[in-house]
């Protein structure tokens, strides 16, 4: 299977690449083309924003399914999650659908978070459902694990090792059914 991977060096990404092995993989990334191929997928650096060579990169790559794990929480900036959580979806979707993808997996989450990100989660959502392509959204509680805020989890709070997310997210992709206790 032809799989493009938008986020393919955060945290899911990192965890998600080893698991599709045995098939063509594009690990999209802003800075880290390293880290992609060395998880055993071909790396892409493009920024969402840059609408032209996000359609060249994702047309090139050819997907059967587009991933979108992006998310830009290195520095804590809502407003910056937030506008990825628009633009870089719409961006992202319009190029998945001009490449010929047949589905999309959306990674999203099940909490509240703050400065109108209930919108923009919304929204993400919404042009997922509506691209034309077929949608899955895999809403998450906290992530905990490797490259999270979370080394271990909060007693007191809903979280979902890093790993379990990946491995949602890879039988998504492959069109299984969920496993026993997945989210």
């Amino acid at each position: 299977m032809r799989i493009f991977v938008a986020g393919a060096s955060g945290a899911i990404g990192r965890q998600l690449l080893p698991l599709l092995a045995g098939h063509q993989v594009v690990g999209m990334t802003r800075s880290r083309p390293e880290v992609v191929r060395g998880l055993g997928a071909e790396p892409a650096v493009v920024d969402v924003y840059d609408r032209e060579r996000l359609f060249e990169v994702v047309g090139a790559a050819r997907p059967e399914v587009v991933v979108h794990l992006l998310t830009d929480l290195a520095n804590r900036d809502f407003q910056a999650n937030n506008r990825i959580r628009r633009e870089g979806t719409r961006n992202l979707l319009r190029a998945a659908v001009a490449a010929g993808a047949r589905r999309v997996v959306v990674e999203s989450i099940s909490f509240e978070v703050p400065r109108g990100g209930a919108a923009a989660v919304a929204e993400m959502e919404r042009l997922a459902r509506e691209s034309g392509l077929e949608a899955i959204v895999l809403r998450f509680g906290l992530l905990w694990g490797p490259g999270t805020w979370y080394e271990k989890p909060e007693p007191e709070a809903d979280f979902v090792h890093v790993r379990e997310a990946a491995g949602a997210v890879r039988d998504a992709i492959l069109g299984a059914a969920p496993r026993p206790g997945a989210r």
